[in-house]
């Protein structure tokens, strides 16, 4: 596994769709559509903003905390036919338990509980992209 962190969401010009860019510890980036409500709950806590009524990862922060359980980490488990699977590993009375999420839920939560983000290598090795792939053609280096 490997330690990723969110480099940042976008838009894709050519279908409008929202991408999270996820930067591995091998420096390779790894886009992964979500949807619009998705991208506000990452959003929302990436700049620290805190709504006047929770979002759905606030709410179930708030549920594990009052079951004292804690979010140990997020993996990115699987690309399969286009969608990618990831789980929550929750720690609760000294027990680890697997909880399968969407990979933008999971990021939204990990975000909000200070919790690490890991991505399988065989993902990186079917999804991942160099940055220079993503510049568009023609823009100038700086």
């Amino acid at each position: 596994m490997l330690s990723a962190k969110i480099e940042t969401l976008g838009v894709d010009p050519q279908n409008g769709s929202v991408v999270v860019l996820l930067r591995t510890e091998n420096d390779k980036l790894l886009p992964i559509v979500i949807g619009p409500l998705e991208a506000h709950h990452i959003v929302v806590a990436l700049q620290g903003e805190k709504p006047p009524r929770p979002l759905t990862p606030d709410l179930l922060l708030s549920v594990m905390e009052m079951l004292q359980a804690k979010l140990k980490r997020v993996e990115i488990i699987d690309l399969r036919d286009g969608t990618f699977y990831a789980r929550l590993i929750l720690e609760h009375r000294g027990i680890e338990l697997e909880v399968d999420a969407r990979p933008s839920d999971a990021m939204a939560l990990a975000l909000r509980a200070g919790a690490p983000i890991l991505v399988a290598e065989e993902v990186v090795e079917k999804a991942g992209v160099e940055e220079a792939s993503l510049k568009p053609h023609g823009a100038a280096e700086a």
